[in-house]
């Protein structure tokens, strides 16, 4: 990316940041202030599971106080109302769990006063507990600060090109924001200096990132992944494979094509797509001279994309778990109060709605099949397809290639040594994970751990290589990940960070008021995807989003008549509206550099981490707008019956953008004019 571009991109990401409106005091601010309170009892110590002794949950009985005070009777019953529903949420979400004894809403729960205080600066909230000192929750509003993480770390990683500097910068300034007063003084800041890098080191960065079992074992997972590939790499495994597919694979189309179907094999979870379709492909797509920026993209775009519209995959009992509760609020087509076992036909009615995934892994083939990139991918393809270097000139490698990448010499290329250790990963934490319910990070520690053994068994067996070879192997294999794990691990402690400013509570209720009945799909792609771009996280902006999406898509959709009819209009806007949640999240994580998929992308495919977030974006934001433009406009204006054609609609616009805009890679670019001298 030229150095010009880079500076303007930035300039833009900070005026966005600066230009995002703030909640207002009349609803963003009390919307922000349930949030905070939803957030606080529904998260794992919640004042709530006092009260489940008995195999139930108290019925909440609410006190709101807001300053100014609310004087319309239906409004204050209706933010009181939604304060009550928490405690419905919090007992379909322990239903969810494998707790001996879920929680429930009993038939005469106990009554159990709620008292919520909202002020101009936070909110205060207390319930009582069945012995001793009541449960109290006190918290600031957020403010224009907690987008601090994410503009610095962007603006950092654009102008400087130095993705761990940039995340190290975004995650201090963001924990030294969370531990500076509201009223600071001068000695104040200096304080905050040091408890926010205490904040940042020993809270974020330790305890929640490096402590974490879910993050310890995803380390865990890649570092037997990487073991793996070492492996069956040097015991010519992963040679013996590309040799097999290049007798059916002719050149670098058949070779992307392949990529691209690899990935959408492994539609079961996202980190798995990263990580084996991009070792996996390696070897085939640089001997094709496909750049590793090409090769991340490919992979980026058929991990989450497929991952979230599979129905047999790590994905759907999340998307779902995330409006399964407030769905029981509301009705469907036929004035029937839903229930909780719709939610799995409320997400298949979705699935034709769901434009950016279906949409992204439609670009990818047309992109192979018609030659034709653009932008920064164009020119990563060109230096390729000319031998030059598999990135960007004068960036940084993310990993770099060593001896590793090539056999032991001597040993015989058999297929078989790198197919079957890639089967036992694959199929291992598919039938972990689909078979038996457990849980995926779970699922692939274990099968990645399994595969390194056979790995192992096959080598040892056929003598291929000596056990101390093999022991020197498995560690060269893990150096390259140091600086790949550096970045991962900021990456998911700046979200950390950004979690505990709330900074998509600033966002989701800045952009609130914005909400029309219509326009309100529309709204809530370009929302989410601003969340998630900013947070580095699509589980975490569905978490925000989606339980208060139901009920207030339901009701514009109802009142507005949408449609036509209000019985009918109420479910249809908020089936579409759950969709462009889902969407819009994996559409700003697809973009985000900070985003744990984009970051293993790069590390699968050994491809620079920020020459793969500027050359994928381009196409990432054409896939968005043919899915606002052509696929949820046309929704809210015509009918959501109409949907094959925005389908038919997005793919003729592809094919004319690449026609007119893209070109070839393989042919040189045309040489400029010369001005002739007099």
């Amino acid at each position: 990316m030229r150095g010009r571009l880079r500076y303007l991109l930035a300039l833009g990401f900070i005026a966005l940041f600066a230009l995002l409106p703030a909640p207002d005091s009349d609803t963003g601010k009390p919307y922000v202030a349930y949030l905070q309170v939803r957030t606080w009892l529904l998260g794992d110590d919640s004042p709530f599971a006092s009260w489940n002794a008995a195999d139930r949950a108290p019925q909440l009985v609410v006190d709101l106080r807001q300053s100014p005070p609310i004087e319309d009777p239906a409004l204050l019953a209706e933010r009181t109302a939604e304060f009550a529903r928490i405690t419905t949420e919090w007992a379909m979400a322990r239903q969810q769990t494998d707790a001996p004894e879920p929680g429930t809403v009993a038939p005469t729960p106990v009554q159990l006063p709620l008292t919520v205080t909202i002020g101009s600066n936070g909110v205060r909230a207390t319930l009582p507990t069945p012995v001793g000192e009541p449960a109290v929750f006190e918290a600031f509003f957020p403010s224009r600060a907690s987008l601090l993480p994410a503009c610095v770390t962007i603006v950092i990683a654009l102008v400087f090109r130095r993705v761990l500097l940039a995340l190290l910068a975004g995650g201090l300034i963001g924990a030294i924001a969370f531990c500076l007063p509201h009223d600071a003084s001068l000695p104040d800041f200096f304080r905050a200096i040091a408890s926010g890098s205490w904040h940042f080191a020993a809270d974020a960065l330790f305890a929640r990132s490096l402590c974490s079992d879910f993050y310890l074992r995803i380390t865990m997972f890649v570092v037997f992944l990487f073991m793996t590939v070492g492996v069956i790499t040097r015991n010519g495994g992963v040679h013996g494979t590309v040799e097999v597919l290049q007798r059916r694979v002719h050149g670098a189309v058949s070779a992307q094509l392949a990529t691209w179907a690899t990935g959408l094999t492994i539609f079961f979870d996202d980190y798995t797509n990263c990580m084996v379709t991009g070792t996996a492909m390696r070897p085939l797509t640089d001997s094709q001279k496909i750049s590793r920026e090409k090769l991340a993209y490919i992979v980026d775009s058929t991990a989450a994309p497929v991952a979230g519209v599979s129905l047999f995959s790590t994905w759907i009992t999340y998307e779902i778990s995330q409006f399964r509760a407030p769905l029981t609020l509301v009705t469907d087509s036929d004035g029937r109060p839903y229930t909780e076992a719709d939610a799995f036909d409320v997400f298949l009615a979705t699935l034709p709605f769901r434009f950016y995934c279906f949409l992204a892994l439609m670009l990818v083939p047309l992109v192979v099949l018609m030659r034709r990139d653009f932008g920064p991918m164009l020119a990563a393809e060109r230096r390729a397809r000319a031998g030059v270097a598999a990135t960007e000139p004068g960036t940084k490698g993310l990993l770099r290639d060593t001896r590793a990448e090539t056999p032991v010499p001597g040993v015989p290329l058999r297929a078989r040594n790198g197919i079957l250790p890639m089967c036992v990963l694959i199929l291992g934490a598919a039938t972990a994970i689909l078979g038996f319910d457990i849980e995926s990070d779970v699922a692939l520690f274990f099968s990645s751990g399994a595969a390194y053994l056979v790995a192992v068994a096959l080598t040892l067996g056929q003598r291929l290589l000596s056990l101390r070879q093999l022991l020197s192997i498995s560690l060269g294999s893990t150096r390259v990940l140091v600086p790949a794990f550096g970045i991962l691990f900021l990456a998911w402690t700046l979200g950390h960070i950004s979690n505990d400013l709330d900074t998509s509570f600033f966002l989701c209720a800045g952009a609130r008021d914005a909400m029309a009945a219509e326009a309100l799909p529309l709204v809530l792609f370009g929302l989410s995807g601003l969340v998630a771009f900013a947070t580095g996280t699509s589980f975490g902006t569905m978490a925000i989003l989606l339980p208060n999406v139901v009920v207030l898509a339901h009701g514009l959709g109802a009142d507005a008549s949408f449609l036509g009819d209000p019985q009918l209009g109420g479910p249809a806007l908020m089936v579409l509206s759950i969709g462009a949640v889902l969407e819009g999240a994996i559409f700003g994580d697809h973009c985000s550099p900070i985003s744990d998929t984009t970051v293993l992308s790069s590390l699968g495919s050994r491809c620079d981490h920020l020459a793969h977030v500027s050359t994928q974006i381009p196409y990432a934001l054409l896939t968005a707008a043919a899915a606002l433009l052509l696929g949820y406009l046309p929704m809210v204006l015509l009918s959501p019956s109409w949907w094959p054609l925005s389908y038919l609609a997005a793919i003729v616009f592809f094919l004319v953008f690449l026609r007119v805009v893209g070109r070839d890679p393989a042919r040189p670019p045309a040489p400029r004019p010369t001005r002739s001298s007099a």
